[in-house]
């Protein structure tokens, strides 16, 4: 967010909170009035994108705007932009979140654009939360063709966008075009936030793939 902005949000803070406090009213309720305020105009359109979001035509608008930072740097390029600056995208995460489970995920997500499966398949091992680490497996073990070791994880896959993403995926890599439609149409429906804009336009480039042939 701009700074003259962030001056302007701060600046009706504090009028507002001098203002609530001639009025008399209790120090919680003039704090959670102020909290209520500055975090709807601050951290919210950031929640909202990442999390809640149905809408993606808004949340690309959000998204370049904010394409600078690492968080929305990947989705950027997978949605406007080549490998080569989605893999630099990654690098930036990289740099930037050092959490273990974060560095095996961009680790993962990094040697698969590489195309190196089998390197991105021990990184994917590595991660300890769930369903993400079942997730991440299945995919890359589908982009090894070993389909019945992708499906043998979809019952860990506890959010409901998931399974219809492997199982799209899958169809793609068997060139299957009515399943790839109908599940990647599942799991877009069915994922919010920034989940939902990364499906959309990673099934979207699929999709285009596939009617090329």
């Amino acid at each position: 967010m701009h700074l003259f902005k962030l001056i302007l949000i701060y600046l009706v803070a504090i009028i507002s909170c001098t203002f609530l406090l001639i009025m008399d009213l209790p120090i919680v309720v003039v704090f959670l009035l102020l909290f209520m305020y500055v975090f709807a105009l601050t951290m919210f359109p950031y929640f909202n994108t990442l999390i809640w979001s149905n809408n993606i035509s808004k949340m690309d608008r959000f998204i370049t705007k904010h394409k600078t930072k690492p968080v929305f740097a990947y989705p950027y390029a997978v949605a406007h932009e080549t490998v080569t600056e989605q893999k630099l995208s990654v690098q930036k995460i990289l740099s930037s979140y050092k959490q273990p489970d974060a560095q095996h995920n961009y680790c993962s997500l990094l040697a698969t654009l590489d195309k190196d499966f089998e390197i991105a398949l021990v990184e994917a091992k590595q991660l300890q939360k769930e369903p993400i680490r079942s997730y991440t497996i299945a995919y890359i073990e589908t982009l090894l063709s070993n389909f019945e070791a992708a499906k043998v994880l979809i019952p860990n896959l506890k959010k409901e966008w998931m399974p219809h993403a492997i199982e799209g995926l899958i169809a793609y890599e068997q060139q299957d075009f009515q399943t790839f439609k109908k599940e990647a149409h599942a799991a877009v429906t069915k994922a919010r936030g920034l989940q939902k804009y990364l499906l959309f336009y990673s099934f979207k480039e699929m999709k285009e793939r596939l009617e090329a042939k």
